[in-house]
């Protein structure tokens, strides 16, 4: 069990700062197929530039029955679902298409001639893709956290332009069942598990 030191270090444990997003097309069912670390967290995959921070959520659904005396109730989870929302500054045809279903992106022309143009929309142009999506919260001093989880954006796609503003997407993913049923992978650094 761990001592009385390391339940005071995870007490003072205070998350400061934003998270790098990760995102890369997901084959796999089982936690156990997730990429090594070193794998997944790699510029390639690094969807964009966070603005604003990231948030994530977990919520759960009960049926709540009570007797009509109110002496006897029983409550039971029914569905659960969990979210990752977070802001992004940095971002192109490229990245939209990983984030909205029914988008795709080409490039055509090399060089200073090349040009990107992007396709959304049409329920008929769905591709059917869901993406492996890591938020890493960087902490040298307390240690990162890392949050994984499979899912699609729910949230569509919105730009505003306006004078003296940065133009911000908000992407909301929600979350698909590993094989397990998790639907969230929290791991954090630097955790004394004690002797």
């Amino acid at each position: 069990m761990p001592d009385n030191t390391t339940y005071r270090q995870e007490k003072d444990r205070i998350a400061l700062g934003s998270v790098d997003v990760y995102v890369t097309e997901w084959t796999g069912t089982a936690i156990s197929d997730i990429p090594e670390d070193a794998t997944l967290e790699v510029d390639a995959n690094l969807i964009g530039r966070t603005k604003d921070g990231a948030e994530f959520e977990y919520q759960t659904n009960y049926f709540s029955v009570k007797s009509d005396d109110g002496k006897a109730s029983r409550n039971e989870m029914t569905d659960d679902n969990g979210y990752m929302s977070y802001g992004m500054i940095t971002w192109n045809g490229d990245t939209i298409s990983k984030l909205i279903e029914t988008a795709s992106a080409t490039v055509s022309g090399t060089g200073t001639t090349a040009k990107r143009r992007t396709l959304i929309g049409g329920v008929a142009n769905a591709n059917g893709k869901t993406y492996l999506f890591r938020a890493v919260h960087k902490d040298k001093v307390k240690g990162d956290v890392r949050y994984t989880m499979i899912g699609k954006n729910i949230n569509g796609f919105a730009a505003s332009y306006r004078p003296g503003q940065p133009t911000t997407i908000t992407p909301r993913i929600q979350a698909e069942p590993f094989s397990d049923g998790h639907l969230l992978v929290i791991d954090e650094a630097n955790i004394d598990a004690g002797a």
